[in-house]
């Protein structure tokens, strides 16, 4: 098989980035990957850790700091929440719940320390 081109690989991580930033899991872009081009599942890895990367210098060129990426990940679990709500999905809405609560550190279960220095 014909090694790909420098054109080809940086669509190919492209792919796979959407893919990710979509929500898939590493195991489905690869499996996509694996059969989709034909690659070894090192060439796989290679190929996802390149996209991983991305993604990454792309976070941070934006220059977003942890509050504005924090604001952001509330506003769209609030609205991810409202819609579980709307579709009458009470474990949708809970993972959200739980999800906002460890991220904010507003529950019991967030507060640093053990239990016993809580109670003191």
């Amino acid at each position: 098989m014909a090694r790909a081109t420098a054109a080809e690989t940086s669509d190919r991580i492209d792919a796979l980035q959407g893919m990710i930033l979509e929500g898939e899991l590493n195991t489905a872009c690869l499996t996509f990957a694996r059969q989709q081009w034909g690659i070894s599942r090192a060439q796989g890895y290679k190929l996802l850790k390149r996209a991983w990367s991305q993604i990454k210098d792309d976070v941070d060129e934006t220059g977003i700091d942890r509050l504005e990426l924090l604001a952001w990940s509330i506003q769209t679990l609030m609205s991810a929440a409202g819609q579980a709500k709307q579709q009458k999905n009470p474990g949708a809405v809970v993972a959200c719940i739980k999800q906002l609560d460890w991220m904010t550190g507003l529950g019991i279960n967030s507060v640093s320390g053990s239990s016993s220095q809580r109670r003191r």
